[in-house]
């Protein structure tokens, strides 16, 4: 008997994370520096005591109210991330080469130069900025007038990180269109 209730609660407490009906809150959303896609996490509760400690990434929220590239590059805590097209010189999405601002990971900065950082290590640092790719496919002009982030909820594609550089001291934005 003793087995079986033991078993019965291992099973239980194991479950949470394949059960959200079971362990609906709290849950905390968080930006995923690979892709800055938002993604939600259960954290631990009495409910679920089992659940693991979700990444240290930047809320979802975070920097949401800084609206500009410039703004961006000045506000503590926030980021600027880029679209690597400019770099390649390649169509970027929406004609912007600036994709916007997010948060800087809760764990602290990374020693090391930005050119040096991961993903992860790029979004610890304010004083660097992520450079995402996108696979050709992309190149579709977004319904927005200003695109945020390219999520597949809204029907565009996923940009994944590329590179970390350092952030720019003035906002960047691509030459004028050659007429």
């Amino acid at each position: 008997m003793r087995i079986a209730s033991a078993l019965l609660v291992m099973v239980s407490l194991g479950a949470c994370a394949d059960e959200p009906f079971r362990c609906p809150e709290p849950r905390v959303s968080l930006r995923n520096p690979n892709t800055l896609v938002c993604e939600a996490f259960h954290v631990p509760s009495t409910v679920c005591p089992d659940e693991s400690d979700p990444p240290t990434w930047a809320t979802c929220n975070a920097c949401a109210q800084v609206t500009t590239q410039a703004d961006c590059l000045a506000a503590p805590g926030c980021r600027a991330a880029y679209d690597s097209c400019y770099l390649l010189d390649e169509p970027c999405l929406g004609g912007r080469v600036y994709v916007g601002c997010v948060g800087v990971d809760r764990a602290g900065p990374e020693p090391g130069a930005c050119e040096d950082l991961d993903a992860d290590g790029c979004s610890s640092r304010d004083d660097c900025a992520a450079w995402m790719r996108h696979h050709p496919t992309c190149n579709q002009m977004p319904d927005e007038p200003r695109p945020t982030f390219h999520q597949p909820q809204n029907g565009t594609c996923v940009l994944v990180f590329s590179s970390c550089r350092v952030e720019p001291t003035t906002p960047v934005e691509l030459p004028p269109a050659a007429t």
